[in-house]
């Protein structure tokens, strides 16, 4: 009778374990299952973040432009700062956003992000300067010359041969110019000529050789000009310009950017303006009427804010230097109407 008890008890005891074993198994498993669950779920996370994720980048830039200095990677994020154009930054971080690179600089106090094409390396530029300064210190000789020139455009004479050199006169198209003296600067021949009773310094590029069966200019006697006469010598000398490579930075017959296009024509026509977009804005007043002659600017081409400038020649056309050389567009065309910002005078 004890031997049957004890193996009822024995048995029950048996069947009691392995339960608990399957219970714990069980919730063993369950946990196991939770835990890949949210094993995949923080994989998943990662690889969201991982995208956008920044990555380590050292240099020292200078922005190239006034540029915006945003929260994050991308022209969506607010403003943080507008670093003035030249302002030295330092880069601590980088970010791809679709095909542009973003770098993460501390600038002017204050950190953000910047689109890798508004700056340029910083020892490049103080190493131009150095060159620069070595030109300048090796001053070109002077030597004789003769000749009888005319003038192809409206014409600055200045004080020494160079662009940097002051004005001392404007002589006009088709003015009749001797020469006694040239200088050559970089690539270019200045010439020591006489104009309007005075004496100075003219690139060899405006002239060109008088026949001799011409007769003298004659003399002007009028100083001032309408403003509708100006506007057409100014239209004149852009126009001479069409074809003309364009080049960023440039401001000479060698090549134009936007803006040293339209300094050039006006110093041609003997008005001095700023040298870049952002001047040249700046220190114009917007018309509703645009005349030939008026400056024509554009926003958000190739960065954000203005960005671009032209001539207005009348009827919805302007000249500008863009693509691969000086030529014309019309305001109208598709692409210039969605970035056209306003005319200026």
């Amino acid at each position: 009778m004890r031997k049957i008890i004890f193996s009822i008890v024995a048995a029950g005891s048996l069947l009691l374990s392995s339960a608990t074993m399957n219970v714990n198994a069980s919730t063993i498993n369950g946990q196991a299952s939770q835990n890949e669950v949210s094993t995949t779920n923080d994989r998943t996370a990662i690889v969201k973040v991982s995208g956008t994720k920044a990555t380590a980048k050292t240099g020292t830039f200078k922005m190239k432009y006034n540029t915006n200095v945003r929260r994050d990677a991308g022209t969506k994020h607010g403003i943080i700062i507008t670093a003035k154009k030249g302002a030295v930054a330092k880069a601590t971080h980088q970010k791809k956003v679709g095909k542009q690179v973003w770098y993460k600089v501390n600038v002017s106090g204050k950190s953000g992000w910047v689109l890798s094409t508004l700056l340029s390396p910083h020892n490049v530029k103080t190493t131009a300067k150095k060159t620069t300064t070595k030109k300048k210190a090796a001053a070109p000789k002077t030597t004789a010359a003769s000749g009888t020139y005319k003038t192809k455009y409206n014409s600055n004479i200045r004080a020494n041969a160079g662009t940097n050199h002051k004005i001392v006169t404007l002589a006009k198209k088709g003015a009749t110019v001797k020469v006694t003296a040239q200088k050559k600067v970089g690539k270019t021949t200045w010439y020591k000529v006489s104009a309007n009773g005075k004496t100075g310094w003219i690139s060899g590029t405006l002239l060109t050789k008088a026949t001799a069966q011409k007769a003298p200019a004659k003399k002007t006697t009028v100083k001032k000009v309408s403003n509708s006469v100006a506007s057409s010598s100014l239209i004149n000398n852009a126009r001479a310009l069409l074809g003309t490579p364009y080049r960023f930075g440039g401001a000479s017959l060698s090549g134009f950017d936007c803006s040293g296009f339209t300094q050039y024509v006006f110093r041609q026509s003997g008005k001095n303006i700023s040298r870049t977009t952002l001047g040249q804005y700046a220190e114009t007043k917007k018309v509703s009427n645009p005349q030939p002659g008026d400056l024509v600017f554009f926003a958000g081409t190739y960065r954000a804010g203005i960005s671009h400038v032209g001539i207005y020649l009348g009827n919805g056309q302007f000249i500008h230097a863009a693509g691969k050389n000086v030529r014309i567009n019309n305001v109208n065309e598709a692409y210039w109407k969605k970035y056209f910002h306003s005319y200026r005078r």
